[in-house]
């Protein structure tokens, strides 16, 4: 989970919520793929959807960066577009 960040959670009338994600490998030597599950929340507290997205290869050392978006349209008198949760990560070693 220390791996994975949440840069920014956003609404935009085209995509509903996007959440995008930073996923650093902090390995020395081995490269790795990030399987996430990134939970989305509408202003009200419901769950409007999960995404379940992969960032392969992310080698030793470096960041790699992965927009996930969700459909919502914002109901009459929202002014939040909702909250964007990492609520699992999976790290397996690149098989490249």
């Amino acid at each position: 989970m220390r791996d994975i960040k949440i840069l920014d959670c956003a609404y935009t009338d085209r995509l509903g919520i996007t959440a995008k994600l930073a996923a650093t490998n902090s390995s020395s030597t081995a490269s790795y793929d990030y399987r996430v599950t990134v939970k989305f929340t509408g202003p009200d507290g419901a769950v409007i959807g999960t995404r379940n997205p992969s960032i392969p290869w992310v080698q030793p050392g470096r960041t790699s960066n992965l927009d996930v978006s969700t459909p919502y349209v914002r109901k009459p008198g929202e002014t939040s577009g909702g909250k964007c949760t990492v609520t699992n990560v999976v790290r397996t070693t690149t098989q490249h």
